[in-house]
């Protein structure tokens, strides 16, 4: 029988149980495939709050880890989640014995921006590439940016999508209709932060010439002060809602309340945020830079890609308030598709099954 180790500095805890959630559904996966007692899970004990409690933390984790590795099978699968922290430790295992596990990385994002851009972590990395057996990516997009960064080659590189909607998002939701008052509800759930490019969404929501509109930004984040002081000057406070961070199973009643979900993001390695708006059968306006979109976002069919900053994205805004009742319902209908794709079977089990094909294969 297979056995499988995962490291993860990603996972729920009790303070944070919304931390990491699909690493967990992914051991489950795991667990079911191979049955729990060939599944071991080395993982944070808890979210870091300052940088010391990050040191403290991942120090532990390292050593959890390197006493983890004692007595395992030759052949034992070791699964690394956001595998940047640990690669001092992956690299003295390259040194200090022959090949013993079969070695996948997980990225998830800024993993490969931090390796691709510290010369110490692409040292590290470069060092142990050929112990690497497979990297896994979110999407294809990111996948060739694995393979064009790191110069992985891309057949050892597969996709495996990071998340699923699941139930909660697949569950029977009101039908797809103007909001109250026959409002125009433009929403986005997002981090605060500079990348997520919210200040352009709320630049191109005052310039948009819709009667009743609102805007809702779900979010926590460095940029919330900044961002409703800009909604002062623009004129616009008294109709842009910050209802902060929620819990992720809050979110499937908001984003049904929503008209449009607006994805003005400069970079994501996926996106999962549009994926479940699509499943509350929202149709979604994304920033054309974000090429892993177009895992989920069909033009035309669920949403819309926009181009040109603030004024393309109120054009594409605005076109999308003017079509008639029948089609919003018919993208409304369309973006709901995403259910079975991103269900947990497509997503968690279908990942494991993938990479064991891989190393079966190999």
């Amino acid at each position: 029988m297979k056995r499988l180790l995962l490291w993860t500095n990603l996972y729920p805890t009790h303070a944070a149980p919304h931390y990491g959630t699909f690493v967990k559904s992914t051991e489950q996966a795991w667990r079911q495939a191979l049955g729990s007692e060939n599944v071991e899970r080395v993982a944070i004990r808890e979210k870091p709050t300052s940088k010391l409690s990050k040191i403290r933390l991942y120090t532990d984790l390292l050593v959890r880890c390197a006493l983890s590795l004692r007595n395992k099978p030759a052949g034992t699968l070791l699964e690394v989640h956001y595998p940047v922290y640990f690669l001092p430790l992956l690299y003295l295992l390259a040194l200090m014995k022959p090949k013993h596990f079969y070695l996948v990385l997980r990225f998830h994002g800024t993993d490969l921006v931090q390796i691709a851009g510290s010369s110490v972590f692409r040292g590290l990395f470069d060092r142990l590439k050929s112990s690497v057996d497979l990297c896994v990516a979110p999407s294809e997009h990111f996948r060739h940016e694995i393979h064009a960064q790191l110069k992985v080659p891309l057949a050892r590189i597969i996709k495996v999508y990071p998340d699923s909607v699941g139930e909660l998002f697949a569950a029977p939701l009101h039908a797809y209709e103007p909001a109250p008052d026959d409002a125009f509800i433009v929403g986005c759930v997002s981090r605060l932060e500079p990348g997520k490019n919210c200040q352009t969404l709320l630049e191109a929501f005052a310039k948009l010439d819709i009667p009743n509109k609102r805007l809702v930004l779900v979010g926590d984040g460095s940029q919330r002060a900044a961002l409703a002081q800009l909604a002062q000057q623009l004129g616009v406070a008294d109709i842009t809602t910050f209802k902060g961070a929620l819990p992720r199973e809050q979110l499937p009643e908001v984003l049904s309340d929503f008209s449009v979900f607006v994805f003005p993001s400069l970079r994501e390695s996926f996106g999962l945020v549009a994926v479940e708006a699509l499943a509350c059968g929202v149709p979604v306006i994304a920033n054309a830079q974000l090429h892993a979109a177009q895992e989920y976002l069909k033009e035309g069919e669920n949403g819309y890609f926009y181009e040109g900053g603030v004024d393309g994205l109120v054009a594409a805004i605005e076109t999308f308030h003017t079509l008639p009742a029948a089609e919003r319902a018919a993208l409304s209908a369309q973006a709901k598709s995403v259910r079975h794709r991103f269900s947990d079977q497509q997503v968690f089990t279908q990942g494991v099954n993938d990479i064991l094909s891989q190393q079966q294969s190999e």
